[in-house]
């Protein structure tokens, strides 16, 4: 999910910050090798979410591309920001699929 509530995201960003700060004064914790992403969800019809996306594409300058999902995204470093949206048959898809997760046993 997403949002542009001013306190949320303060409270976000403050939180990469002190994550950011707090890695930087520790040199012995670990970090991802290639990197990592923040992800942001769109939520409603499939045109709702492509919406969305579109919006987000405007706001950060970079196109959409429509694929298995449709996304949008900015790199920064190694670090990443995405915007998604998954298509309803996507995600029916998928639920099928993990709907037989556990039956089956080795």
């Amino acid at each position: 999910m997403m949002t542009t509530d001013s306190t949320v995201r303060a409270d976000f960003i403050a939180g990469l910050r002190r994550l950011a700060d707090f890695l930087a004064a520790n040199p012995k914790v670990p970090v991802p090798t290639y990197g990592t992403e923040v992800t942001v969800h769109a939520r409603g019809t499939d045109d709702e979410q492509r919406t969305a996306v579109d919006l987000i594409a405007d706001l950060i300058g970079s196109p959409a591309s429509d694929g298995d999902h449709y996304t949008t995204g900015r790199d920064f470093g190694p670090i990443a920001y995405r915007a998604v949206a998954i298509p309803a048959d996507r995600s029916a898809d998928y639920d099928a699929w993990s709907s037989y997760y556990g039956s089956v046993h080795a």
